[in-house]
């Protein structure tokens, strides 16, 4: 399960599908054939960019392709010309659209999801790879000028990953402004929490891309299978840790339901917290990250109450003692602890107990999830669903302002309820 997102951007695709028109005109206007001497090497890399779609990284929210997007950028790098430079620039642009669109037809084929938003992002990205492979340094263009004999290989070679990284860093930059969402979040905050999330695999992509064609010359087409290897065992490796992830998932989803299912609370308490204090942390604009972790907490932040002697009336914490609350909250970090969920949660059903004052007054740390936690949880106890008892809630919520509760949080509930 994933943080909602709405994905009803044109913008990208129908920029990307204008790059392909515009490659094609200028194609047929060149009259330009492919030289056959690096047809092995394109038909091999348009197979292998066709089929890395199809073993995607799955980020929640964002699909990355790094065996697809390496091969791209290595194609439209290599010194595949007559004369010692790269493709034609239409060439080399169409090459990577027709092996991303047949890659988007297959998962479109098998019932995969194949967003048009991911692809024409790729797309335009590995364009600009491919248009900075073009562009002229001192005379030659970029990919002619790292041959040179007087040029140090060493600086050829990170010329060439300084390339690739532009590219990557440019589909992260325009798949998340194609994002129509209802987060209020910054744009510039978005794409640092993508970088945050898939930097380590884009370093790979463009490190791996760049050497790919920068082995080209001494080895010609092995370059492609040579350095696919490094990539497809971290690809490998990733998918195994997202499978944990789901894995993870399936158990905090399992938890949630635990104090439902044994009358310890409300019947949907867990699940209107975890929306609400989703809500909560758009409003606030926290990144995705953050987002999925007040998620995952909310979710599972009564789950200490199955340890009860004694049941809380109606699972409503807020009423109860506060030592009874600070009992529940260490038992559900015992509990989820020992489950090995990730830390983020943990540190956000650990601060859902603490006061704000002490934050204020004593400089303690409270993560902004738990102080979210917190408010959707006493919000959702005093009026279980009902929209009705909204009024009510919010006048007991005010009086525990800047002692309980934190005050930005408060008034983001007020706003966020407002027309709920």
């Amino acid at each position: 399960m994933s943080v909602p997102l709405r994905s009803g951007a044109t913008v990208v695709p129908a920029l990307a599908a204008g790059i392909v028109i515009a490659a094609v005109v200028g194609w047929i206007q060149s009259g330009q054939a492919v030289d056959r001497r690096a047809l092995p090497f394109v038909a091999l890399a348009l197979v292998v960019i066709a089929a890395g779609e199809l073993v995607r990284l799955d980020l929640g929210d964002r699909l990355l392709a790094p065996v697809s997007t390496a091969t791209a950028v290595g194609l439209v790098l290599a010194p595949l010309g007559r004369d010692g430079g790269g493709l034609p620039l239409a060439q080399a642009v169409l090459a990577v659209a027709l092996g991303l669109a047949a890659g988007g037809a297959v998962l479109a084929l098998t019932g995969r999801p194949a967003p048009l938003s991911d692809l024409a992002a790729r797309f335009i990205g590995v364009g600009f790879v491919a248009a900075l492979g073009r562009s002229q340094m001192f005379g030659p263009d970029l990919i002619q000028w790292w041959q040179r004999p007087d040029v140090p290989r060493w600086l050829g070679a990170l010329a060439l990953i300084g390339a690739a990284t532009v590219g990557v860093g440019v589909e992260i930059a325009l798949w998340t402004a194609s994002r129509s969402r209802t987060w209020r979040i910054s744009w510039l905050a978005l794409v640092r929490a993508d970088l945050e999330r898939s930097g380590a695999v884009g370093a790979i992509m463009t490190n791996v891309g760049a050497l790919m064609a920068f082995a080209y010359p001494a080895i010609g087409v092995w370059a492609l299978p040579l350095y696919l290897v490094p990539i497809a065992t971290a690809v490998i490796a990733l998918r195994r840790a997202q499978r944990i992830r789901d894995i993870q998932h399936q158990l905090i989803t399992a938890l949630s339901r635990l104090s439902d299912e044994t009358g310890h609370t409300n019947p949907g308490h867990a699940q209107r917290v975890a929306r609400l204090s989703v809500a909560l942390g758009e409003e606030l604009g926290l990144g995705p990250l953050d987002l999925l972790a007040v998620r995952d907490a909310a979710l599972v932040h009564d789950v200490g109450q199955v340890t009860l002697a004694e049941p809380i009336p109606d699972g409503a914490t807020l009423g109860a003692a506060p030592a009874e609350q600070a009992q529940v909250v260490l038992d559900t970090v015992r509990i989820i602890e020992a489950a090995g969920l990730p830390e983020p949660m943990v540190e956000a059903v650990r601060g859902s107990i603490v006061q704000f004052r002490q934050l204020r007054e004593q400089g303690q740390t409270i993560p902004v999830t738990g102080r979210i936690v917190k408010v959707a949880n006493a919000y959702d106890d005093l009026t279980r669903g009902r929209r009705s008892a909204r009024a009510a809630a919010l006048e007991r919520i005010h009086l525990g302002l800047g002692y309980e509760y934190d005050p930005a949080v408060v008034d983001a509930l007020a706003r966020v309820t407002e027309n709920a």
